[in-house]
């Protein structure tokens, strides 16, 4: 089974868009109804954002949800999707097509769809990169600049989740409830970002946005930064699930500097002007999509996350020594 035989027999069927062509060209073509185009992508590697044994299942997931999470944090619908697989020799060929069809489920979940991509073999680790487009409004992506003193600070969600399941992976005696630890773990491998919906409520509300991927710390000093603002997170008030608030009460590890800088939590950050509170938490109740108050912005000062000690290297960089 070569390439295209793949291809052929696992990704062309979920490449329903007219533009994609049964995925038989090198190009797609993007259908532009009234609104801005926006792209992004992500790439997911073995050994660095998965582990070896993690299910080639969630694999699809977590790629689809990583750059989802991207799209919806400025306020866009996702669109078409240009998948890149690069897929060990060692691994068995028919998980390409569980990882297809897990792929289809996830994309109609966010509400995008396949338009092409690109495959090849390697003696080296397995590396899934995706592409996305999405649509926004007139008014277009809500950035990370924009962000104004007197603002409201939201996140949404929970943070911390992903980071508890990687230790619950990686560390057999990680102190938490045992209750918990399939939860978490099911959170690292399968994050779970705010609802394709409430990209229409940052579009309409928020001044300035970002995805939490690199920790909460690290997005919101990019935000801080893109806006030349300051921000102040009430430590307080950072959104905890059941799992981990169960564990900041009863671990001697508990700390919660590190579930704020552990990253991979994919919710939305975003500011707001304090008169669009009611209608924030009205349309978040109405599409269950958990949203907090975590703070808010003020002149200078980077940020503040008041309460919480942060380790001294807050966030994820791929390149820090």
């Amino acid at each position: 089974m070569d390439e295209f035989d793949i291809i052929r027999s696992w990704f062309a069927p979920l490449a329903r868009s007219p533009g994609a062509a049964g995925l038989l060209d090198d190009v797609a073509e993007i259908e532009r109804p009234e609104g801005r185009l926006i792209v992004t992508t992500d790439a997911i590697v073995e050994g660095v954002h998965f582990l070896s044994d993690d299910p080639i299942g969630s694999l699809a997931a977590k790629l689809v949800r990583v750059n989802a999470s991207d799209i919806i944090a400025k306020g866009g619908r996702l669109q078409g999707a240009l998948l890149t697989l690069v897929w060990p020799r060692t691994r068995p060929k028919s998980d390409i097509g569980v990882f297809a069809h897990r792929l289809g489920e996830e994309l109609a979940l966010w509400g995008g769809h396949l338009v092409g991509g690109d495959t090849c073999a390697t003696d080296g680790p397995l590396v899934l990169s995706l592409t996305l487009t999405g649509l926004c409004g007139e008014r277009g992506p809500v950035r990370r600049a924009g962000a104004r003193p007197g603002e409201d600070l939201w996140v949404t969600g929970s943070i911390g989740d992903s980071w508890l399941g990687l230790q619950a992976i990686t560390r057999p005696d990680f102190d938490v409830a045992a209750e918990d630890r399939a939860w978490l773990i099911a959170r690292y491998r399968e994050p779970d970002p705010p609802s394709p919906a409430f990209a229409e409520c940052i579009a309409e509300f928020a001044s300035a946005s970002a995805d939490v991927s690199d920790g909460l710390a690290a997005d919101a000093q990019r935000i801080a930064s893109a806006s030349g603002v300051g921000l102040v997170i009430d430590g307080a008030r950072i959104p905890l699930s059941e799992a981990a608030q169960r564990w900041m009460d009863g671990s001697p590890e508990a700390d919660l500097g590190r579930l704020a800088t552990g990253g991979d939590d994919y919710q939305a950050l975003f500011s707001a002007s304090p008169r669009d509170r009611a209608a924030l938490e009205a349309s978040a109740r109405s599409l269950g999509v958990r949203l907090t108050l975590i703070g808010g912005v003020v002149g200078t000062g980077g940020v503040r996350l008041e309460g919480v000690e942060v380790p001294a290297a807050a966030g994820w960089s791929h390149f820090q020594s």
